[in-house]
Formats: C-alpha cells, structure tokens, sequence
C-alpha cells in the first residue's frame, strides 16, 4: 500500500484529500497539521463582527478525516523538515511514498510588528481573529459607561487587499450598527484603512467601486505605506505618524517557518518553485501559498483559496496517476471570478466574464459560495464523528 502525506489542513490539503477519496487505489493518506481544525480564512471578517458564531468559523480535522475511511488518518504535530521520503516533525517522524506540501503561508510582519503587544495583530490565524473580535467588543462594551462613552477610539488596518479591505469594511458596518440598534450616543471608533493602493491589481471600476462603499461608511483611507510600528503609533512612508488604539496587519505573507527550513528551490520572497506538474521533486508536490503558481502563459496567480483548492486537486491527481504509471497532468489553474464583502449586507463579485454584480445581490452570491464549500465539509464531519463515537461504543 502506498503512504501519502498531506502537510497542512487548509484549502489546499482539504481538495486533495477529497480527490484521494474519491479513487479507488490502494494507499494510505495521512494529513498532520499542528491544528486540529481547518480555520475559514474567507469568513474572517464576518467572525471579527461577531456575525457568526466561532463553530461557523472553523471544521474540525480529526471527524472530517475519519470520515473519509479507514485508509485516511490525522495526525495533530507541528512539522520541521522533510529529509529522506520522510516527514520529520517534533512529535515523531513519518514515511511517504508521496507527499504534499500544503501549509500555506503566515503574516508577513512590518518592522516593530516583531515586537507587538496587546495592541497589535495580524488576521491570517483563528487565534488571531478570536483575538480582534474580543479586544474590539470589549471597547464597545466599555462605551456604555458614561466616563468612556466619548472617548474617542482608532483602529488601523495596514494593508489594501482582499483582507484589508474586509476587515475594515465590517468593523466600521459593524460600530455603525451597533450604535444605531441601541440608540447609543458615543465618541466615534475610527477605522483607517492605510495603504497606498485599494484592491491593487483589479480593474478601475471594482477599485471605484470599493472605495465608494468605504467612504459611505466612514472608512478613513489614508493613501500612505506604512514603514514601522512602535507601540501604539504607525510611522508613514512620509515620515508623518498616527497614534491609535489597535492596529491589523494585512498587508503581506511569507513562509511558514517549516517552509523555510526545506532546501528545495524557492523564488526572491521564500515560496517554493514548482514545474508544470506542481512537484518540488519527483515525489513532493506543494499547493496553495506555499508555491509558486502560474497559468498556463506563464503570469503568477496570487494567493486565494481558489488556487489552493484547484492546485490540491490537480497534486492529488497527479499522484494517482504517477502511481498507476500514467502521464501527469500539467497544472492549469484559473480564477473563476471573486467575491468581495463590503460591509453588511453588501458584496462585490468580480465574475471571470467581465460583469460584476454588487450590492445585496453580491452578498446573496458571496454568501452561497461560502456555503457551498462550507455545508458540505460540515455534514462529512458530522458523519466522521458519528464513525468515531460508533467505533469507541465497539469498545
């Protein structure tokens, strides 16, 4: 029976296991994560906003494995190195014939960011997020006594991508919200949003059309890069400096620890190199952000959980067929449009076919897309732990 190993529960390494499982080829998969959950980076910002609960925000490992059958484990330990067809973690080691590397990536901290305290956090982790949703309710909360009702209060959020843009979108709805359903009278909580670019890389209209949504609900964007954080106060590329409360870092990745501790080929900023079939050698493959991915004309393709899924799943193929002795399929990964959520009821979705539909509609579309990869992973777990809690009965 052939081992595989799956480094990594994220978008990634959750579609290879459903391609393995879909086969019928004699192997064993093994998925080792450090976490015993994968987090739903998409919806993070609707965590931070207390619009889901934390249940919604995450799918248990060890249930959705099991669900898979008796040839699929899970194993919770912290991966160092990969030496010799082994993948060699703190907690113990383990073999592979074949091996995919999908440990994404981690925030890419500015200068003083190394150093951050209470007042200060990145967004790419479920802790991380846990740890915003608390610090900004507790600030609400602490408004409804009359000596703090008029402070005024300033979160920053460095970064205009994706999760820049959202994050900050839904905290200012959310204090919007909030103050107006409980017929509060209070000092503003500012959001800025600090980045020299809105969306960069998208067409004008979207761009337009993001920023427009931003300003109607106060978002303050400062069109400046952020060089160095101290305590609580942000240096500019101008050299000016703005205090604030709490800062959000969403302004870049880098990889993981285990990632740079591989001596397999990587580009300038550290990812891994992949070949038209995705391999780093001839039996490690790497998807998501922990490669390098490119289309078929040769253009890279940023970091989403759209070419984490379509990479898992063409590794795990690739795989299959190298273990039935057949022609690999060469990578072909496209971006089936994006969904943007600005705030409440409203969203943006960027189709791959030159329209956009936004507002209440958008947030309708982004909404089902989110559930349809969600519900189904949700129900397999449920049956993985019903096989699970049947097995530990039989005991």
């Amino acid at each position: 029976m052939r081992k595989v190993v799956v480094i990594g529960g994220g978008y990634g390494g959750i579609k290879a296991l459903e391609e393995f499982a879909r086969n019928d080829q004699n192997i064993e998969v093994t998925l080792i994560d450090q976490h015993t959950y994968h987090y739903l980076q998409t919806e993070s910002y609707d965590l931070v906003a207390s619009k889901i609960p934390i249940q919604e925000s995450f799918i248990y490992l060890p249930t959705l494995v099991a669900s898979f059958g008796e040839n699929f484990h899970f194993i919770h330990d912290e991966a160092v190195v990969i030496k010799e067809d082994q993948v060699v973690c703190k907690g113990g080691t383990y073999p592979f014939d074949y091996c995919i590397i999908a440990t994404g990536s981690v925030t890419k901290f500015l200068q003083g960011f190394e150093k951050k305290g209470k007042h200060s956090l990145g967004v790419k982790s479920l802790r991380a997020a846990l740890h915003i949703k608390q610090y900004f309710e507790e600030e609400l909360f602490a408004r409804l006594e009359p000596k703090r009702a008029q402070r005024s209060f300033r979160v920053i959020v460095i970064g205009g991508g994706l999760s820049g843009v959202e994050i900050a979108a839904e905290m200012r709805c959310y204090f919007n919200q909030y103050v107006k359903e409980n017929a509060l009278s209070c000092g503003n909580i500012e959001i800025q949003l600090l980045s020299k670019h809105i969306l960069k890389g998208l067409s004008e209209k979207t761009r337009d059309k993001a920023v427009k949504r931003l300003r109607q609900l106060s978002v303050s964007l400062v069109p400046q890069y952020v060089n160095e954080i101290t305590e609580q106060k942000a240096i500019l590329s101008s050299g000016e400096t703005i205090d604030f409360d709490f800062a959000i870092f969403a302004g870049g990745i880098e990889p993981s620890p285990f990632i740079q501790n591989l001596e397999n080929e990587k580009d300038a900023r550290g990812f891994l190199v992949v070949d038209e079939y995705l391999r780093v050698e001839k039996n490690i493959f790497a998807v998501g952000d922990v490669a390098v991915l490119k289309d078929k004309e040769g253009n890279l393709i940023p970091p989403t959980a759209q070419s984490a899924e379509q990479s898992g799943v063409i590794a795990a193929k690739n795989i299959l067929q190298a273990i039935s002795n057949q022609p690999l399929q060469r990578a072909n990964i496209r971006l089936r449009g994006l969904a943007i959520a600005l705030g409440g009821k409203y969203a943006i979705i960027v189709t791959p076919f030159g329209f956009q539909i936004s507002g209440i509609l958008g947030w309708i579309g982004k909404k089902a897309i989110e559930k349809w990869y969600k519900w189904p992973l949700k129900l397999k777990a449920k049956q993985g732990f019903e096989k699970l809690t049947a097995c530990k009965g039989e005991k």
